[in-house]
């Protein structure tokens, strides 16, 4: 179970991050470079955090910390995005790989929009993708619409698509340290990254 980190109070800053598995392939020869795409690319957050007072400071660092030994949950940042009224999308047939997904459940007309990011609860497991066209859901709230990246677990009829409020699930600080600065009026000032771990 995830550990779900404070929604208040909210970031001072967002760093969106890519971990990337693709690679170009570059003949010695000097011919057409090539890119290799490979499963496993995804998204991170890196937060700077306002400062807290001790209280809220405690509950924020207790669960950071309890986040290096299992993954935390916090929504992904919209800013000024207004994701408007999806409805209640869910997978509408078994997909194994690729980066389209079969959707029904929207609002009738819900237009999804290009660079729209989203989760998709698998298995009780988080993945943010990112819609990579604008598309338009029929009579019927159906919709086939293309994702980046690539699928990286296959999909199963009725998986949940957060769309109003996208969810981030993942480590804190893989492969870092976790530190924080507490200045001389008790204050706590946090910033932490949080990578999707699958």
């Amino acid at each position: 179970m995830p550990i779900a980190l404070p929604t208040c109070p909210y970031p001072n800053d967002y760093q969106v991050l890519l971990r990337s598995w693709s690679t170009v392939l570059t003949p010695f020869l000097g011919g057409p470079e090539q890119i290799i795409n490979r499963l496993g690319t995804r998204f991170g957050l890196r937060l700077t955090m306002p400062a807290m007072e001790a209280g809220e400071g405690m509950i924020y660092l207790s669960r950071l910390l309890q986040g290096k030994t299992q993954t935390v949950i916090l929504p992904w940042p919209l800013l000024d995005f207004d994701p408007g009224t999806p409805g209640a999308p869910l997978v509408s047939a078994t997909v194994t790989s690729g980066s389209t997904i079969p959707i029904k459940g929207l609002t009738p007309g819900y237009t999804v929009k290009e660079g729209q990011f989203f989760s998709l609860i698998h298995a009780g497991k988080r993945y943010i993708y990112m819609f990579t066209a604008d598309g338009v859901a029929n009579a019927s709230g159906a919709l086939s619409a293309p994702i980046f990246p690539m699928l990286r677990t296959q999909l199963s009829i009725n998986d949940v698509l957060e769309l109003a409020q996208p969810m981030i699930e993942g480590n804190v600080l893989p492969g870092e340290e976790l530190n924080w600065q507490i200045g001389l009026d008790n204050a706590r000032e946090i910033s932490y990254s949080i990578m999707e771990a699958a």
